[in-house]
């Protein structure tokens, strides 16, 4: 389903072969570490439970570990699913529950 930044349902438009139950497109700040070097500001994008699109410039390889923290919550772990040029899939280590999801998308507002 896909979901506006309000993470409502967007009439009209069909979900992906890679659907999932819930997503979200959002312009969110956050911080990020990759492969463990210095944190620093990225932005993400189609947030979902399971993952994440985000931008920040020199994105590593497929499968490199990554770290995530927004305020207010704890540090997300996930790793990079596919990486092209400063954009990047990454899949949580362990999917985002409800509350964690739901805040996320509210601090888009």
């Amino acid at each position: 389903m896909m979901m506006d930044n309000g993470a409502r349902p967007v009439s009209g438009t069909q979900p992906e072969k890679r659907a999932v139950s819930t997503r979200a497109n959002v312009d969110i700040d956050c911080d990020i570490r990759i492969a463990g070097r210095a944190w620093r500001k990225a932005r993400i994008a189609d947030l979902t439970p399971q993952g994440f699109q985000v931008t920040v410039l020199d994105m590593p390889a497929r499968g490199t570990p990554v770290q995530m923290r927004f305020a207010g919550l704890q540090m997300l772990q996930a790793e990079v699913a596919w990486a092209k040029s400063d954009v990047a899939g990454c899949r949580f280590a362990v999917p985002l529950g409800d509350y964690v999801f739901d805040h996320i998308v509210g601090s888009a507002d």
